[in-house]
């Protein structure tokens, strides 16, 4: 138990000297998850005790007294599971972040490389293009249109009818 909370403190004052994100801390969340069930396990079991003694409460004379017993020892291991698991969820915080942090350092180098910059003004100029052909074509049909419109009024005046 001690071990325990000597590491995760030791843990916690190395954390601001890991800058980049890499596999060991993917390897330390994946470790923190593993502890994280250890505890959830611990806290199961707890819950369990605490209902067993609850059960058995029913069955003596001086009922409430032994319900708030069996209540204070539930929250006695629970109080020492929570004291693990908060600096743990600290540093798994913190390496999430880290590792956040790295991910977007990378998109923006992405983004800002030449190639994808290349990429992008061949897509504004294509776009620009589509936009021209297409405002072209809707010219072309309101002339056409208009010279319909136009020879069909001619038509009528000039029949017979």
């Amino acid at each position: 138990m001690n071990d325990i909370k000597i590491w995760l403190l030791g843990a916690l004052l190395v954390a601001p000297l890991l800058a980049a994100a890499g596999p060991a801390e993917l390897e330390e969340l994946a470790d923190i998850d593993a502890r994280q069930d250890q505890l959830n396990l611990k806290k199961d079991w707890a819950r369990y005790r605490l209902e067993k003694t609850q059960h058995e409460c029913y069955d003596k004379f001086f009922t409430s007294s032994c319900l708030e017993n069996a209540r204070l020892d539930y929250r006695k291991e629970i109080k020492e599971i929570r004291e693990q698991e908060i600096p743990m969820h600290d540093r798994q915080r913190l390496l999430k972040s880290i590792i956040k942090d790295e991910n977007d350092k990378e998109r923006i180098a992405q983004r800002e490389s030449a190639e994808k910059a290349a990429k992008r003004q061949e897509n504004l100029k294509a776009y620009e293009t589509k936009q021209a052909e297409e405002a072209k074509r809707e010219a072309d049909i309101a002339k056409k249109k208009e010279d319909a419109d136009k020879r069909s009024k001619e038509n009528k005046k000039a029949a017979p009818f």
